[in-house]
């Protein structure tokens, strides 16, 4: 298991934060897990724009390989199965509050 360390955050907006409590009952996730996951996709955001600012025009594709690209992308998602099945809301409770009984 990954050490963690305890930080405080501040949410200014009520309505963000009462979103993000709701969000986390509902997936069955703590909210320290939804914040983090959040901080994880904002850094691999930061990344993919460092490395577009590296490549510059030569690395972006042109508007004929987008929709190859697109094509190609939801094409297969309409036709093969997901790899997996989504998990039930109540069987992520479920597996939250045996976590939290024990």
């Amino acid at each position: 298991m990954a050490a963690t360390a305890k930080i405080s955050i501040s949410v200014a907006d009520p309505d963000l934060l009462a979103w993000a409590r709701r969000r986390s009952r509902e997936s069955g996730r703590s909210l320290s897990a939804l914040f983090t996951d959040a901080i994880r996709l904002e850094r691999q955001m930061e990344a993919r724009a460092q490395f577009l600012a590296a490549e510059g025009p030569e690395g972006r594709a042109t508007p004929a390989e987008m929709a190859a690209i697109r094509a190609e992308w939801i094409a297969p998602a309409a036709a093969a199965p997901r790899p997996y099945a989504a998990r039930p809301i109540a069987a992520s409770r479920s597996r939250a509050a045996a976590k939290r009984s024990r």
